[in-house]
């Protein structure tokens, strides 16, 4: 009886690790549920406000460096994206994300993607801001993205330098 309960005892140790262990994994890399200050953003156009949340989407998926996740966001995008007028050169962009489910690949394509969407989006916010962030490391010579967020959330590297980069630029 008492290897029983001790069998049991080390069963239980070792459920409760592992659990520990995937708990932990989740919060070090799902950052699109940390608690960040963000502005509500309102657009002028639905079809607009739209391919931006799914921009976030991605641009979320590459900070968690999941890129299944991002491929997935990327054919969604693609979807809002066809019904953006003047965004064929963000389509692109986007379609090259949804193609690969090569990180790398994914995030040289998306620092195109952020500047076409950045095209799309100037001039279309009526309410809220959004944040123009740099990252001078990245994708050797810097790369930029956009946020709903003040604070640094890298696409470019994720958990491996998360907060490099700085606001270079407020959009409203």
């Amino acid at each position: 009886m008492k290897k029983i309960n001790n069998g049991f005892v080390v069963m239980l140790m070792l459920t409760i690790s592992f659990v520990s262990a995937q708990d932990k994994i989740k919060l070090n890399h799902d950052h699109s549920k940390m608690e960040m200050k963000q502005t509500p953003i309102e657009f002028s156009n639905e079809n607009v406000a739209n391919a931006y949340e799914h921009y976030e989407h991605v641009k979320n998926d590459l900070v968690g460096s999941n890129p299944g996740d991002a491929q997935k966001g990327a054919e969604m995008l693609n979807e809002a994206l066809g019904k953006v007028e003047g965004a064929g050169a963000a389509l692109s962009a986007s379609q090259k994300i949804a193609a690969t489910d090569n990180l790398k690949v994914q995030r040289k394509a998306f620092s195109e993607l952020s500047t076409k969407m950045e095209d799309i989006l100037r001039g279309k916010i009526t309410a809220g801001k959004l944040y123009k962030d740099f990252c001078p490391m990245a994708l050797n010579g810097g790369a930029y993205w956009l946020s709903s967020i003040e604070d640094i959330r890298n696409p470019y590297y994720g958990a491996q330098m998360l907060s490099c980069g700085k606001v270079a630029e407020v959009i409203q």
